[in-house]
């Protein structure tokens, strides 16, 4: 297969932030834009900062294994440290959908992660030493508050249609690729008073 493009979320996000006029709007999708190259980057620290996320997020996860709720900073930090110790935080989403209101957003794309064979969940069959993409069908519905700030993540998994593609090394994305892919598109939010509803 081809080699995946990890730019294309940001790409897509930004042009449908070209769609958008209402200033609160903007600044969901701006903030949404920024935890992406976060969470993909490994840089799950900057996510939790006063301008970005409130102060007590809560995620709901509703995967192919069980339902999951974490309730504040720690518990979503320790679950984001997981993915970093199966290295799966890299990922390309692909065809999203978004639509944004007053309340937050929802979306609707493919997530690709890539991940080695040893860091592959127990549920799907894998070979320790070769590198594979878990290809999965995802919708999620992500709160936020008058300031444009996150207040967690409803995240929804379909189980049935999700791909375990094994992966040659040219094909793989790392860590250290994601980074360089991205991280010279962040960028910071708008200032606080565009935050207005």
């Amino acid at each position: 297969m081809a080699k995946l493009d990890i730019t294309t979320q940001t790409r897509g996000i930004d042009a449908f932030l070209e769609t958008l006029d209402k200033p609160l709007h903007r600044q969901i999708i701006e903030n949404y834009r920024r935890h992406a190259i976060f969470e993909i980057t490994g840089y799950k620290d900057k996510i939790f900062t006063p301008e970005m996320t409130v102060e007590n997020p809560v995620y709901i996860f509703n995967g192919p294994v069980a339902c999951l709720t974490l309730e504040g900073t720690g518990e979503i930090l320790d679950f984001y440290s997981s993915l970093q110790q199966r290295q799966a935080t890299a990922m390309v989403i692909q065809d999203e959908k978004l639509a944004v209101a007053d309340w937050g957003f929802a979306s609707e794309a493919v997530f690709n992660s890539f991940m080695p064979g040893s860091c592959v969940p127990n549920w799907m069959t894998a070979d320790p030493d070769k590198l594979y993409i878990y290809r999965q069908p995802t919708a999620m519905v992500w709160p936020y508050d008058n300031r444009g700030r996150l207040i967690g993540e409803h995240v929804y998994r379909h189980s049935a249609g999700a791909e375990l593609i094994e992966v040659d090394a040219d094909e793989y994305i790392t860590l250290a690729e994601a980074r360089e892919k991205l991280l010279p598109l962040q960028r910071p939010l708008p200032p606080l008073e565009l935050q207005s509803v």
